[in-house]
């Protein structure tokens, strides 16, 4: 027998426990190959090269390309660790280093170009599906199928060196071990395990301190970095230390540990919690960016209009300056279009001045019937101001790091007059950045202004009421009206908005797509810890078995520990996920809370379908003769 027969031998000895690294790696290579058919696909490539959904798609193939790396990776190191007995033998029979690597690397490359045949087949039979998919999300006509030669091109490619790369890697693992302790493989005895009271409070005080300053809203130099380190550190804490801290205190409560089969459970997962500390940290982190990522994502999906909406208070607006000598034929092709689409729309007319601010936005100003004629449009409170007196209006939708701070006795240089400044209004009333900032002055000072003003002019608004569906007419009037800082500036949401929603679209279908991968992963790590076990625990659970157990208790112990080490990280992931997108809230005009929860019930009616899925094929594992 050659030894390469001899390798191939062994990965068909051992197909039952390099299953779930053979199907882990084709989910990796299988999602891979779909982003690939959609990114390399002839009309996409000609009508997004240059675009936004271009850069999208490339950036989630990278993401799922390092993803796969270091899914792989993980899943290879844990399955060689059932294996250590028998390298442990072979290396007693004469085998040497250079030999048992040599015998890793090759079993590691059979299997990845099994798993890349195998994942590129199914990719070929679901392309006709991602690419129906995909058209729908683009909005363009219906992706026809075609032969994805570039698609598998670069997934064999990229594969192949993520395999040799692993192939490199994988026989660290047991590469430093002597032969005893291969022997041992799992089966090694294991120290009582120790938790410190100071190190537990420790985790606790700097979740807390994180969730403190997300939910106080405080800001300091790189304060995101310090939340996420808090948290992070924290967290390690929270099952190195206090998870088994809590579990030794329960061992000494009497009535609660000697009662039915609790001495059994929680005995063996003071153990499990030390010794899977890092694979639960690992999960939790991920479950957080998985729960984080979806819920963002489909939050501002969602709520694009409405952040719209309020940065553009009027859809359609028009800025004319005094040397503005197209103005009648600029207005009359703004209404004649919204006619000839059917929009319904509402007119007002604004007279406003600016002034030299120091900056290329200048500040802007309007009189008080001016505003108040825009505040009835959009059904506002109107302002009273006296001679003397000035308000000043947010130029921004109102987030936390946009509001005006109000300070007593603040004064403002408008021209020649200093007026005092009394009031803010947090809400924007033009579109967002159309001044440097804009206050809204007395009619007797806007009057008395008139001549001493950098500029002069009048804003011209368009309320639509149906402004989602006005595309199509901002398109024409954009095409026509052309573009002139100097004379006139003409901006509408319609058009942008479309554009935007393409992309948040796209994104939404991505990071979806992504955060999905990432979650299936993170119950993954933990179900081939308990696969890594499994033959210690059927000698443990035999033998508890010889001694009075039932099948029945043995279910509901090993269901407990699995339930606990499987739905622990995803709650507290949730928990992180909570805070994380109360500190993008800030951020956002729109509220994402109910987008939020909507996420995080879908994703735990799935981790319940799950869970169960996995505890079937453990139980089958575990209970097998």
């Amino acid at each position: 027998m050659t030894f390469r027969q001899f390798a191939i031998k062994n990965v068909q000895r051992n197909s039952k426990a390099y299953m779930a690294y053979f199907l882990s790696s084709t989910f990796s290579i299988l999602v891979f190959f779909l982003f690939a058919v959609n990114l390399f696909h002839p009309r996409i490539e000609a009508s997004f090269t240059s675009g936004p959904v271009y850069l999208v798609m490339s950036a989630g193939e990278a993401a799922i390309a390092v993803f796969s790396l270091l899914f792989i990776l993980y899943s290879v190191g844990t399955f060689l660790k059932t294996r250590s007995d028998e390298f442990g033998l072979l290396t007693m029979l004469g085998a040497t280093r250079k030999q048992l690597n040599r015998l890793i690397a090759l079993e590691n490359l059979i299997i990845g170009l099994a798993a890349m045949v195998t994942g590129m087949t199914v990719g070929l039979f679901l392309s006709k599906y991602f690419l129906l998919l995909a058209s729908m999300i683009l909005e363009v006509p219906e992706l026809e199928f075609y032969m994805p030669v570039k698609a598998m091109t670069v997934t064999f490619a990229g594969f192949l060196m993520i395999f040799l790369l692993i192939s490199k890697l994988a026989p660290l693992a047991v590469r430093s071990k002597e032969i005893i302790e291969l022997l041992k493989g799992n089966r090694k005895p294991k120290e009582p395990p120790k938790a410190s009271i100071w190190l537990s409070m420790a985790g606790l005080l700097l979740i807390s301190a994180g969730y403190v300053i997300v939910v106080k809203q405080m800001a300091f130099p790189f304060h995101l970095a310090v939340i996420s380190i808090a948290v992070s550190a924290g967290t390690y804490l929270f099952y190195s230390q206090l998870s088994v801290f809590v579990l030794r205190r329960l061992t000494s409560l009497p009535t609660l540990f000697f009662r039915k089969t609790n001495l059994v459970w929680i005995s063996d997962l003071v153990y499990r919690m030390k010794d899977n500390a890092r694979l639960l940290f690992v999960v939790t982190i991920t479950c957080t960016v998985s729960f984080s990522t979806m819920a963002a994502f489909f939050a501002i999906y969602q709520s694009v209009d409405e952040e719209y909406a309020k940065s553009y208070p009027i859809p359609f607006n028009y800025f004319s300056y005094s040397s503005d000598d197209q103005r009648e034929n600029h207005l009359t092709l703004l209404s004649s279009t919204l006619d000839e689409e059917g929009l319904s729309y509402q007119t007002v007319s604004v007279p406003f001045l600016e002034f030299e601010s120091g900056s290329r936005q200048k500040t802007g100003a309007i009189s008080a019937e001016g505003y108040n004629r825009l505040a009835e449009l959009l059904n506002r409170e109107p302002l009273h101001i006296q001679s003397g007196e000035a308000i000043e209006v947010s130029v921004w939708t109102n987030k936390a790091d946009t509001r005006i701070k109000l300070q007593n006795n603040h004064t403002v240089e408008l021209g020649q007059q200093t007026l005092r400044l009394i009031g803010v209004v947090q809400d924007n009333i033009f579109p967002e950045g159309s001044f440097g900032r804009l206050y809204v002055i007395s009619d007797a000072d806007f009057a008395a202004n008139h001549g001493s003003a950098l500029n002069e002019g009048v804003y011209y608004g368009y309320s639509v009421q149906n402004w989602t569906a006005a595309s199509s007419a901002a398109k024409k009037i954009a095409e026509q009206i052309g573009t002139d800082f100097s004379s006139f500036r003409y901006r509408s949401s319609p058009d942008w908005f479309q554009k935007d929603q393409l992309t948040y679209q796209l994104i939404l279908f991505v990071g979806a797509f992504i955060s999905i991968v990432f979650f299936i992963a993170a119950g993954s790590f933990i179900y081939f810890r308990f696969y890594t076990d499994v033959q210690e625990d059927k000698v443990k659970y035999r033998n508890l078995r010889k001694i009075g157990m039932t099948i029945r208790e043995a279910k509901k112990i090993a269901t407990v520990q699995l339930a606990i080490l499987f739905f622990i990280p995803f709650l507290v992931a949730a928990l992180h996920s909570v805070f994380a997108l109360q500190t993008l809230q800030t951020r956002m005009a729109a509220s994402i809370g109910s987008f939020a929860w909507m996420v995080l019930v879908f994703f735990f009616a799935a981790l319940i379908l799950y869970f169960f899925l996995l505890r079937a094929r453990y139980l089958r594992s575990l209970l097998e003769v």
